[in-house]
């Protein structure tokens, strides 16, 4: 679904959630290659914006289709390409030290993951600032609707406002509260995850792929969905 010319269709002017149900728009347009292949779709963003996002965002869940926070899938695309590296360094240590490969073959191996791994941590640091931004954020969001629930209840409680509007109101601000909580409950997972990616040796192999097992369902959780902006 929307990433063929074929499919593109089903999508056209359907509503975009992001993965924690907040409807963030609609898709209007789409952007392929010769050969047919959906590239980016345009999504109007709550009536004030147009933007243009990479397909790989794109995820169809139960809740419709879903935009991974750009913030997200940059996480998730530098947690995966640490793990691959440091998997294949500790791979490489493990064959070196069983003489089943020669030094030179050893030594230029090294060296390209070596300068690889350089380039994905300093993409980290980038990732993870981003992250914490988006965290302080997420935050500052969540004391503002603290401060509105007690505004709220302190009216009531005066006989200010009546009953239904009242929960009405506290209801709107429970569901969003919900969904903050949740986002920054899944930003520190993915802080906490490359941090430990960043921090694991590269040997041994076995100790490696035990955590790759261990983080397989970890590093779904956060797309219970999903993906997009």
């Amino acid at each position: 679904m929307c990433t063929t010319i074929e499919t593109i269709g089903e999508c056209l002017g359907k509503p975009v959630v992001d993965p924690y149900g907040r409807r963030l728009g609609y898709i209007v347009s789409y952007y392929s290659d010769a050969d047919g292949r959906i590239k980016g779709l345009e999504i109007n963003i709550n009536d004030v914006e147009y933007r243009e996002v990479s397909i790989e965002r794109i995820q169809v869940g139960q809740s419709g289709i879903i935009l991974i926070p750009e913030y997200e899938y940059d996480a998730i695309v530098v947690e995966n390409r640490l793990k691959n590296v440091k998997s294949r360094l500790a791979s490489l240590e493990e064959l070196y030290s069983k003489k089943e490969i020669a030094t030179h073959v050893y030594e230029a191996q090294k060296k390209k993951l070596e300068e690889e791994l350089a380039v994905i941590k300093a993409r980290a640091k980038e990732v993870k600032d981003a992250l914490r931004n988006r965290l302080h954020e997420v935050e500052e969001q969540i004391a503002e609707i603290e401060k509105a629930m007690g505004a709220l209840k302190t009216g009531y409680l005066a006989g200010e406002i009546q009953d239904k509007p009242y929960l009405t109101a506290l209801d709107i601000m429970k569901k969003t509260m919900e969904m903050f909580l949740k986002e920054k409950d899944n930003i520190k997972k993915h802080l906490d995850k490359i941090e430990s990616l960043e921090a694991l040796p590269v040997s041994p192999v076995i100790g490696l792929q035990q955590t790759k097992e261990q983080s397989k369902g970890q590093s779904s959780q956060p797309m219970n969905v999903v993906v997009i902006e």
